[in-house]
């Protein structure tokens, strides 16, 4: 009789391990999903607008809000893939009243008025010092350049509710007529949200169509970017110099550590 006892004791413990298992959150949920037709169709379009925003030039309108307080401004801006980027922002007179920029590795804001320059590294606290939101700097020029961020190595895939997954990022996407129009990036935990960016506005620009209204919120900070694009060009060389800092006598330069 032992050895049924044993059996049927074996038989109780799998079972409450089985339930147990069931009880547990998913692991890592937003990375769910799996390689579609209908994913691997969307990842070619992403890339697509990857290749053809690689460089861009362009005059936006620009909302910054950093929780506390807000710009609205009419900006330059200029994007090279992966990581660099400029913003000039403009008054009426087309006076450039704040710039900033990034190498991709470094980035810096500059106030003409107060001859200020702040200097860092290019990382997201650095990001937030400077905008009031955290994020990745190479995932902001992504977004402001019109796409998920996408590695060279991300596949993209296919959730239950037609959602898709970019397991790199962490961003779970959404279409609308067939086009990217919410993302969201839940929080490491799954508790909330890191961001939730939305794609609007898609009007064709150098042989491919782009979103032209970029607006992202950052609920932790209560902070958001809003980017609505007047002219767009892709493509053309773009100098390195574009994305340094201004070097002049009489401005003084704060440096964050980190």
């Amino acid at each position: 009789m032992a050895k049924p006892k044993r059996a049927i004791l074996l038989a109780v413990v799998l079972a409450l391990c089985a339930g147990c298992a069931k009880a547990r959150p998913p692991a890592v949920a937003r990375e769910r999903g799996e390689r579609t037709r209908a994913a691997a169709a969307l990842e070619r379009r992403v890339r697509g607008i990857i290749g053809a925003t690689s460089s861009l030039k362009a005059l936006a309108w620009m909302e910054i809000d950093s929780g506390e307080e807000g710009w609205r401004t009419d900006a330059a801006v200029v994007i090279a893939r992966p990581g660099r980027l400029r913003v000039d922002a403009m008054d009426a007179l087309a006076d450039v009243w704040a710039s900033a920029g990034s190498d991709g590795r470094s980035m810096w804001l500059y106030v003409p008025g107060k001859r200020k320059l702040y200097e860092g590294r290019a990382t997201p606290r650095n990001v937030a010092r400077l905008a009031g939101f955290g994020i990745e700097p190479a995932d902001l020029v992504s977004l402001m350049a019109g796409s998920p961020p996408l590695g060279e190595g991300d596949r993209v895939l296919e959730a239950s509710g037609r959602t898709f997954v970019f397991p790199g990022s962490g961003l779970r996407c959404t279409l609308l007529k067939g086009r990217i129009h919410r993302c969201v990036k839940p929080s490491d935990d799954d508790a909330g949200l890191d961001y939730e960016v939305s794609f609007d506005d898609y009007r064709r620009a150098g042989g491919v169509k782009l979103p032209h209204e970029i607006r992202a919120s950052f609920p932790g900070r209560s902070s958001g970017l809003t980017l609505r694009y007047k002219e767009l060009e892709l493509g053309g060389d773009i100098e390195d110099e574009d994305f340094a800092p201004p070097r002049r006598r009489g401005i003084r330069t704060h440096r964050y550590s980190r």
